[in-house]
């Protein structure tokens, strides 16, 4: 089973969870914006990030994250390419 190293994040006020995955070019770890009221976590490179909603997101992987968390974890690589598994699914005859 392969593993990939990801990180989670989850805005404040916000039910979704993000997924941000190994990057094209720039920092890893996505940041919180600056200058921004509310804790809102971006990076340079956008296209590798998914989001799920955080009650599927838990009940998908097993995993929980407050709101205004940045968390790093390894997560099975199958689980992650899974349509069945992404909440904005770009199979729309996935299995629900």
């Amino acid at each position: 089973m392969d593993k990939e190293k990801i990180y989670i994040t989850r805005d404040e006020d916000s039910d979704k969870v993000f997924v941000w995955r190994k990057p094209t070019k720039g920092n890893w770890a996505p940041a919180p914006m600056k200058g921004c009221d509310i804790v809102n976590y971006q990076r340079e490179d956008i296209n590798n990030v998914e989001y799920y909603l955080h009650t599927d997101f838990k009940k998908k992987f097993g995993i929980s994250i407050r709101q205004k968390t940045r968390k790093c974890a390894h997560i099975d690589v199958k689980k992650l390419d899974n349509d069945d598994y992404k909440s904005p699914a770009k199979n729309p005859k996935r299995k629900k």
